[in-house]
């Protein structure tokens, strides 16, 4: 009986131990960063007859603003600029071009799949703009359902400090719209509480 009873001294002893979860510092983390990006979706241009040349490898940016909870997964918001694609057209002596950018306005889930390796999954609108300019200039916007997924590395350089690496698909999904993004994110801890 008193062993018994010691066995569950122990055992309840065990599972306080084990059930309380250790509980971290909250963090802010803000991450700016560009590169390039190629696209990889097909342009169609009309007419087909035109003579021209694509321009599918640009430069693009980020922020990202990254809320670090008590548990695991990271929430957050990311914006930034990418240019998909451009094309010039020459019709005799009247040159044109269009191009085609956007800005993501996307809500970002996160979580830290090894020690400083990251996944990152976003949904939300791209704002797309297409800018015209054969003769004569046309500029739409539109708001398309997109998203994206970024693998990146992140390597600390000082107590709150830290330079990734990133590769990012960018899905602009309604306009079928995307690209293949190859960055350098600063990542600043800049508010920490309990």
């Amino acid at each position: 009986m008193v062993f018994m009873s010691v066995n569950n001294s122990f055992a309840q002893a065990n599972v306080k131990k084990t059930d309380t979860l250790e509980k971290h510092n909250q963090y802010l983390v803000l991450q700016l960063g560009g590169g390039i990006s190629t696209y990889v979706s097909s342009v169609n241009i009309q007419p087909l007859e035109l003579p021209g040349s694509i321009k599918k490898t640009t430069a693009n940016a980020t922020v990202r603003l990254m809320w670090y909870p008590h548990y695991r997964l990271r929430f957050g918001l990311e914006s930034g600029f990418i240019n998909f694609y451009s094309y010039q057209v020459k019709n005799g002596n009247t040159p044109g071009k269009v191009n085609v950018n956007a800005i993501p306005i996307l809500a970002v889930w996160s979580m830290q799949i090894v020690k400083r390796v990251n996944i990152y999954a976003g949904i939300g609108t791209y704002i797309v703009t297409t800018h015209l300019d054969y003769n004569g200039v046309v500029n739409s916007k539109a708001f398309i359902l997109g998203s994206d997924i970024a693998l990146s590395y992140t390597q600390p350089v000082a107590k709150n400090l830290g330079i990734a690496a990133e590769a990012k698909w960018m899905n602009a999904i309604e306009s079928k719209d995307a690209s293949l993004c190859l960055q350098v994110h600063m990542v600043w801890r800049f508010l920490e509480w309990k």
